[in-house]
C-alpha cells in the first residue's frame, strides 16, 4: 500500500476531523452502547481546534490525496482523565497519544505503525487509551512497546465502552 504522512496542514484540519470521526465509526461502533456515529458527527466543530492544538499531529493520504490515518501527541493527562474518577493515578510519563486511526483496509500495511513512529518518534515514552473490545488494537500497541498500567475507565459520553491506559515508558 502506497501513503505518504505530513504534518497536518491548518487548511485541511476539518477534512482530517471527518475522516477521524469515519475511522472511529468503523472501529468502534459494533461495540458502542447509544447513538455513538451521531455523536461522533455531532463532535466534528470541537474537533478543529483540539486538533489543531496538539503538539504533533500528523495526516496519510493515499496516492489519490485522500485521508487515510490520522495520528494526534500532546501532553496529559487530559482534563478528562482527572475528573474521570476520585481513584485517579496519574500515568508513569506525560507523554500522551491522543488519538491513531486508520481506514478500513490499511490494516496490515505498516501505515499504523509508519502513523505512530510519525507522532512518537523513536519509541518515545508515552501513554494512550484503548478500548478492551479492540484486541487487534491492543495486540498493535504491545508489539510497539505498550503494556497496560493497570488503570482502566468506562468512556462515558463516548459510547460507554470500557477502557484500557497503555504505557511505553
Amino acid at each position: 500500500m502506497q501513503f505518504e504522512i505530513s504534518d497536518l496542514n491548518p487548511d485541511d484540519v476539518a477534512a482530517a476531523a471527518k475522516a477521524h470521526i469515519v475511522m472511529q465509526a468503523a472501529t468502534y461502533a459494533p461495540y458502542a452502547k447509544g447513538d455513538f456515529t451521531s455523536q461522533l458527527f455531532d463532535s466534528l466543530e470541537r474537533r478543529i481546534p483540539e486538533m489543531l492544538a496538539a503538539d504533533r499531529a500528523v495526516v496519510a493520504r493515499n496516492p489519490f490525496g485522500n485521508i487515510i490515518g490520522v495520528a494526534m501527541a500532546g501532553d496529559g493527562p487530559e482534563r478528562w482523565e482527572a475528573t474521570d474518577s476520585p481513584h485517579f493515578v496519574w500515568p508513569a510519563v506525560t507523554r500522551y497519544l491522543k488519538t491513531l486511526f486508520t481506514m478500513p483496509g490499511t490494516h496490515g500495511s505498516g501505515l499504523g505503525s509508519a502513523m505512530l513512529e510519525a507522532a512518537l518518534p523513536g519509541m518515545e515514552p508515552a501513554y494512550l487509551w484503548t478500548m478492551t473490545d479492540n484486541p487487534r488494537a491492543i495486540r498493535f500497541y504491545e508489539k510497539h512497546g505498550f503494556a497496560p498500567d493497570g488503570y482502566e475507565s468506562i468512556s462515558d459520553g463516548f459510547g460507554s465502552m470500557h477502557m484500557i491506559r497503555m504505557v511505553r515508558a
